[in-house]
Order: C-alpha cells, then structure tokens, then sequence
C-alpha cells in the first residue's frame, strides 16, 4: 500500500492525467508483487460494467443539448423577469436561472460555462465588474450537482450501493438552502455596492417570459414527478432529459439544427470518456486498496482516536476540502468512497446523508484554487482575469462552508424529504 501511494503521488506530481496516475501506480505494485495482468484487465472492465453509470453519458447529452437549444437563455429570461427589479437583479437572475438549470442538466461545468458565457459579458457592461459577474457565475454553478439529477450522485449511489432515488431527493433541500446562502451574498453585496435595478416588476412581462419557458420549466418537473410516480427509473431519468432537450430544441423551439447533433455527440462522448477513464483506472486501484486493508486500517485508526460521529465527520470535511484543492471531483469519489463506507458504518452514519455532505465537500472544491475547475471555465468563456475571479468569489466562498456546516450537523436537512417521500 504504501508503494501504491507514493507512486501514486510522484505520478501526479510529474504531471500525468489522473487516470494514467492510477493506472501506473496499480500495474507498478501489480509488477512488484508478480500478480498476473489479467487481473488488471478484469479489474478495469468490471470498474465500468455497471448499468447506473449509463446515466453519465445520458446527463452529459442532456446538459450540452439544453445549452444548444437555448433552453437555458429562456430560463434567464424568466427569471430575470421575476427578480431583475431586485438590486442587483441580474446577479440574482443568474443564480436563480442556476437553481432551475440545475433540474436540467446535472453537470457543474456545463452549468457555468452557460450562464458565463450568457451574464459575464451583460454584467460587465451594466456596471457589475467582470470579476465579480464571473465569481457568481462560477459560485451559482455548484447547485448543479447538489439538485437533482446529478452525475455525482450516480457515481456515489453506484459505489456506495445506495437508493439513487434516495439520494436525488436528499439534494432538494440542500441545494435550495445553497442557493439562497447565494442570493443573500449577493443582496449584501449589491446593497454595498449599489449595484442597478435591472427593471421595474411587470406582471405582463413575467406572465410574457413564463409562455417562452415554459417548455424549459417543465422539464424538472417531468424528470421528478415521472420518477415519483414510478414511471421511470432514476438510471432512466439521464435519458428522459436527452430526450426532452432533443425534441424541445428541434421541433418547439427550433434552435438546435439536425447538423449540430453529431457535433454535440462528438463532446459528449470526449466528456465521458474523461469520466470513465477514471472510473476505469480506479479498478484496480482501489482493488489493491482493498486487498492491503486499507478501509479497515482507517476505520481502527479512528475509532481509536475518537467515538464520536461529530469528530469524524469535521476530520473528513476538512480532509475533502483539502484535497478538494489538488483533485478532481470524480477522482476524489473513486478513491475516497470505498475506504470510507466501512468508517461511516462504523460510526453509524447515514450513507445518504453523507453522500450530501460529500458532494457539497466537492462542489465548494471546484471553487477553490490551484485546481478549482469552475474558476478555470469562467475565466476561460468570461475572459477574467483568474486572480480577479478568485477574489471576487471568496464571499461566496464563504457562505458555502457555512451552509455545508449546517448540512453536516444537521442531518435533516438532507434526510427529510427521502422520508417524507417513503
């Protein structure tokens, strides 16, 4: 184990891809040991044999055809509508186009990278800054995850084995109380600056504005309510929402042309393949994990230190927003999880409940430099300085660590609406 994790470590810090870092790490101490490769064949092909990961590519075709099809530019003509006449009105459209955006698409990054390349440029020319426009465009993305459907939640309900179902609704609540945390930031911030009022309230506008979204605002509801009432799966859900873009871009709204569909397959296919690869690379890695006892060494080397479930959970927040700064989200989940489930059982902490504490754990980590992925994209679509932006977002910042307080000690929060539902 210990030759796994140093190899692991050197390989990142030369510079491989995370995948590749795995990879060589495992078939290194695969060598060492003279286990025959097969088994790292076998390991890798039963890393990604799983139905539930269908979802991911599903979700990511989903994300890349609402952006396409300009569903997300009439969710912000919507809610611009609704709150434009608040101070700082575009700010909070931003954040609340996000909340329903985050029904849609599931993907932090696609997220951003829409409501960046739709409010930087409009932000900055009202008088907002463009640092500050793309800090709350990188800040609202991080609800895409925590709401449902999410590919993280795929991901965690898969290898924790954990209801899907149970996990979407967790994230309602949690992913509401994150969005609010935001708006109040930017009320406070809007109120110190003087920021404009985008608008004087209209009912014809809004009622105007609700017609041409309407199709985009149904497509949570759908998603949800189908999966409530049986009549879908939650697996099934990433192919209800590709679906619901698909034919809502070509024969409602018709943006999105027959000619860019194999434009829009090709990304998505790139963007899974990076997913994948990780989930894949991750095998073995975790398999020799495993078999060196890793899950069970952790889990002794803190019931010796501590009996308290409080203690362990601020030991491993505080571990996950550290390393939320070096690694990338899946990344972390592929490693981390296994290893964890035997300490949370132990501790008799809820696997739902933490798979929220988790995922905001990492949703703050896509916030944080030198690896926080949602700067890099707001930066890059936005064109703003990244020491800029990294200023602007840490109010934001901020706020989110409280709130993922509250989420931790708080269990309810995430748990009651799975119950309610039961």
């Amino acid at each position: 184990m210990t030759l796994l994790i140093i190899s692991f470590a050197l390989l990142l810090a030369i510079g491989l891809p995370i995948a590749l870092a795995m990879m060589g790490a495992s078939l290194l101490v695969i060598g060492w040991e003279g286990i025959p490769l097969s088994v790292v064949a076998q390991r890798v092909v039963t890393g990604v044999q799983s139905f539930p990961l269908l979802a991911i590519p599903l979700f990511t075709l989903a994300g890349s055809l609402m952006n396409d099809s300009g569903i997300s530019e009439r969710l912000f003509g919507f809610t611009r509508a609704f709150v434009g006449h608040i101070r700082g009105g575009m700010a909070h459209t931003a954040i609340v186009g996000n909340i329903f955006m985050a029904g849609i698409s599931g993907s932090s990054v696609a997220d951003c990278a829409a409501t960046s390349r739709v409010f930087v440029p409009q932000l900055d020319k009202a008088g907002y800054g463009a640092g500050f426009a793309a800090a709350v465009c990188a800040a609202c993305a991080t609800l895409g995850p925590i709401i449902p459907p999410s590919i993280l939640m795929v991901v965690y309900a898969w290898q924790a084995n954990i209801s899907l179902g149970d996990l979407f609704w967790a994230g309602v609540i949690p992913g509401l109380a994150m969005g609010i945390s935001l708006l109040l930031v930017t009320a406070y911030v809007g109120y110190k600056r003087q920021f404009p009022k985008d608008h004087a309230f209209a009912w014809a506008r809004l009622g105007r504005e609700f017609r041409n979204a309407a199709w985009a605002l149904f497509m949570p509801v759908l998603i949800l309510g189908g999966f409530r009432m049986g009549v879908f799966t939650a697996t099934e859900i990433a192919g209800v929402a590709a679906a619901y873009s698909l034919l809502v871009g070509v024969f409602v709204f018709r943006t999105l042309k027959w000619s860019h569909i194999p434009k829009i397959l090709l990304q998505t296919a790139k963007e899974t393949s990076v997913i994948l690869m990780i989930v894949a690379a991750a095998a073995p890695f975790s398999w020799i994990l495993g078999i060196e006892q890793a899950p069970q060494m952790l889990t002794n080397a803190l019931m010796h230190a501590t009996d308290q479930g409080w203690v362990i959970l601020l030991l491993l927040n505080i571990a996950l927003l550290v390393l939320g700064c070096f690694m990338e989200t899946i990344a972390i989940m592929i490693i981390l999880v296994p290893i964890l489930i035997p300490v949370l059982n132990a501790f008799q902490i809820d696997l739902v409940h933490f798979g929220i504490v988790l995922l905001v754990n990492l949703v703050i980590g896509q916030l944080t430099p030198p690896v926080g992925v949602l700067l890099f994209v707001a930066s890059s679509v936005g064109k703003v300085r990244l020491g800029l932006l990294t200023r602007e977002v840490m109010p934001y910042l901020l706020v989110l660590l409280g709130t993922l307080g509250a989420l931790t000690y708080i269990p309810a929060l995430s748990l009651w609406l799975p119950h309610a539902l039961k």
